[in-house]
């Protein structure tokens, strides 16, 4: 019974470390993320996947975004991130969280998020940045 005890204990401290995952290596290749591109998931990215808004913190398809640690812990394929934004499926055609899609100044802000990924040529320089990355498509990991 003794010994039981300080197993289990151990058991419960390690379950945290069993539900996180290695980064693939070609993510690897890519962090710590470099401030250029810092700046444009700070900007487009992490409104929807890691911003704090009203105390919550909004997280998009179990994606963090907010920091190097976030990504390496949530993104399991860097190749759909490339497709993502070859596609432009993220900014243009991203979908608020349910508590957030009634709000009017996060439509707005949504709005101007898009209109200024597109200004500053964002896609251009994430592609650039994910150059030796090759894009996912078909069924997601899991």
């Amino acid at each position: 019974m003794i010994l039981r005890r300080p197993l289990s204990a151990l058991l419960l401290l390690c379950l945290p470390v069993a539900g996180t995952f290695a980064a693939e290596p070609a993510l690897e290749k890519l962090l710590p993320l470099k401030p250029e591109i810092r700046k444009i998931f700070d900007q487009s990215c992490v409104m929807c996947h890691g911003e704090v808004i009203d105390g919550q913190q909004e997280i998009r398809d179990d994606l963090d975004l907010s920091t190097d640690e976030a990504i390496r812990s949530t993104l399991p394929e860097v190749g759909r991130l490339k497709q993502y934004v070859l596609e432009d499926t993220m900014p243009h055609k991203p979908k608020l969280g349910r508590r957030l899609r009634g709000d009017p100044k996060m439509q707005e802000r949504l709005t101007a998020l898009k209109a200024d990924y597109d200004k500053h040529g964002d896609k251009a320089v994430l592609l650039a940045w994910l150059k030796d990355v090759v894009a996912t498509t078909g069924e997601k990991k899991e």
